[in-house]
């Protein structure tokens, strides 16, 4: 249950921040390079704090609680990458897979050893 917790979590800062970026681009507040950026920036930090969310939940081994969570979202992002958009694998997405699994166990190593300090 914790698990689904995080990723909702996770998916909810995401849908926010890209509605907002989408809403600025179509009022032509930003432009489009911005707003990519925005919403590669939205999944990253919302990784990180999905990871630092699942370490303080969890009690030991931080670094296997944020690969349960970011190894799934990984593969889904790769999943609907290839069968919803047919986009192509290259270097630059494999790349950015791995920084999403890496922030998410980073952010859960960080989450459980902040929740230890207040122990």
């Amino acid at each position: 249950m914790k698990y689904l917790k995080t990723l909702g979590l996770i998916l909810i800062i995401q849908i926010i921040i890209i509605l907002l970026a989408s809403t600025l681009s179509y009022f032509d507040i930003i432009n489009n390079t911005i707003n990519n950026i925005i919403k590669l920036l939205s999944v990253l930090s919302s990784s990180f704090i999905g990871g630092i969310y699942i370490g303080n939940k969890s009690t030991e081994k931080g670094y296997l609680e944020g690969i349960k969570i970011g190894a799934p979202l990984s593969i889904a992002m790769i999943i609907i990458s290839i069968f919803l958009y047919k986009n192509n694998i290259n270097v630059w997405k494999i790349l950015y897979y791995i920084s999403i699994l890496l922030l998410t166990v980073i952010g859960s190593i960080i989450g459980i050893n902040k929740k230890e300090k207040h122990n």
